[in-house]
């Protein structure tokens, strides 16, 4: 194990925000979604994905599932690339509108210097869905890594009791990565490490509109659910500079095709569901926690990607 410098600055980055988070690995700014935007989400999460009987991507167990609610009337899974729900389409144009809000926009140059940010990635909790610590990069990052950054957005008052979402300060600058580690032993380092300093772990308590920024490499994760009558309902989001190509740890993926949503570019990873998504996830998920394998299969994955298209 070892550390690292921290990011680099880009000369752009001399905001109030930048400086935290560039310090921290993290920033909250409070309020930035509006409430509005906020309701009329959640009015038609409540319409069209609570009582549906399709099977969505879970990002908490991998699969693609029907929901599964419990007895508080809660979704147990997440759901993964919500932003690519176009089966649900006014579902969809609610989340983009506060994926793309003008303020997310700002509050993202602010941090990272850059004029334009793509998504590539999202989701949504009703639960808490038990996160496990680890950094983002060894799944989504920028080529160079550690420019890309994910957003925590509040959807509604967190009680303390659900299970807060976490982040370990300064954590940005550590790697617990070392060449052919399996997936399951890079988890066990991230919890050993979050066990370790665990005065450090910094879990606010984040209010409807809030939204927390993280780098890819700061370590986070969820804190166990106290009492289950309350639910954690939030979105997130993971956006790379437009200028840099996306890619993880291991790989750069030059080839990643980019949709437009009102002038905005998206990229849409997890297809929804069909029998031929359902066996693709399958394999990936049987093959990843073998380095061999798996570095097997990234040689192979820009034509994986393209034939899900």
């Amino acid at each position: 194990m070892s550390t690292t410098a921290a990011v680099a600055v880009s000369p752009a980055q001399d905001t109030q925000e930048a400086a935290y988070y560039n310090q921290h690995g993290y920033v909250v700014l409070p309020g930035l979604v509006s409430e509005a935007k906020i309701d009329r989400l959640m009015d038609l999460y409540r319409r069209d994905i609570l009582p549906s009987d399709s099977k969505f991507f879970r990002q908490s167990t991998n699969a693609y599932e029907t929901n599964r609610i419990n007895e508080h009337g809660y979704v147990a899974q997440s759901f993964l690339d919500v932003h690519a729900y176009k089966s649900f389409p006014e579902f969809r144009e609610a989340v983009m509108e506060i994926y793309f809000a003008p303020e997310v926009l700002e509050a993202l140059t602010r941090i990272t210097g850059s004029a334009r940010h793509n998504l590539m990635q999202s989701m949504l909790f009703d639960l808490n869905a038990a996160t496990p610590p680890h950094q983002d990069w060894w799944y989504l990052d920028s080529v160079p890594n550690g420019h890309l950054l994910a957003a925590w957005i509040a959807l509604e008052d967190i009680d303390e009791r659900a299970g807060r979402f976490y982040v370990m300060p300064g954590s940005q600058t550590v790697n617990l990565h070392e060449a052919e580690l399996p997936h399951s032993k890079w988890l066990e380092r991230m919890a050993d490490y979050v066990e370790k300093h665990r005065s450090e772990l910094h879990a606010p308590a984040m209010k409807k509109g809030d939204v927390m920024f993280w780098n890819s490499r700061t370590v986070h994760g969820s804190l166990h659910t106290i009492d289950p009558r309350f639910s954690r309902k939030s979105l997130t989001a993971h956006y790379l500079p437009s200028e840099m190509t996306y890619g993880n740890l291991f790989a750069s993926k030059p080839w990643v095709k980019y949709e437009d949503w009102k002038g905005q570019q998206y990229f849409a990873n997890q297809p929804e569901y069909s029998l031929k998504a359902d066996l693709a996830s399958r394999v990936k998920v049987s093959i990843y926690d073998n380095p061999t394998l798996l570095k097997v299969a990234r040689k192979f994955q820009k034509k994986a990607l393209s034939d899900l298209k």
